[in-house]
């Protein structure tokens, strides 16, 4: 096929005419009107169902990255607030150990166990304020 001369009348309208006829075969299409030859219907077929899949993989691929980074930070937000916790329960109970030391309050091993194992930061608050006053472990721990 011989090249056009340059200034066709018709190389202007190309273009336009192209993106209108696309514009109209989309829309027939999503209307449900369209009909494209056999061989063109399965390329346009392959087309979405590709597209699908792929979005599909790159959406759960996506989704997984932010589920794992999210629990993550979860993960490590939960285990500071966690040591940040035990860190205060520790300095309770030595400062109630201390406490108690300086007052000359002598402690069985099961009152020591008891208060290594409170796990309640009010509690230890109680018996510490209670090392004010007492003459014996038991005014302590009541």
């Amino acid at each position: 096929m011989p090249p056009r001369p340059v200034g066709d009348r018709y190389d202007a309208l190309r273009e336009p005419m192209k993106r209108a006829l696309e514009a109209l075969v989309m829309e027939r299409q999503t209307e449900g009107k369209a009909t494209f030859p056999p061989f063109a219907q399965k390329i346009f077929e392959r087309g979405i169902s590709e597209g699908f899949r792929d979005g599909e993989r790159k959406g759960f691929h996506d989704g997984e990255r932010k589920g794992f980074h999210d629990g993550e930070l979860k993960g490590k937000q939960e285990g500071e607030l966690k040591g940040k916790h035990e860190g205060e329960l520790k300095g309770k109970r030595d400062v109630l150990l201390r406490l108690l030391a300086r007052a000359g309050i002598a402690l069985s091993d099961e009152q020591r166990s008891r208060i290594l194992g409170c796990d309640d930061g009010a509690t230890l608050d109680r018996w510490v304020e209670n090392v004010l006053e007492a003459k014996t472990a038991a005014d302590v721990l009541s």
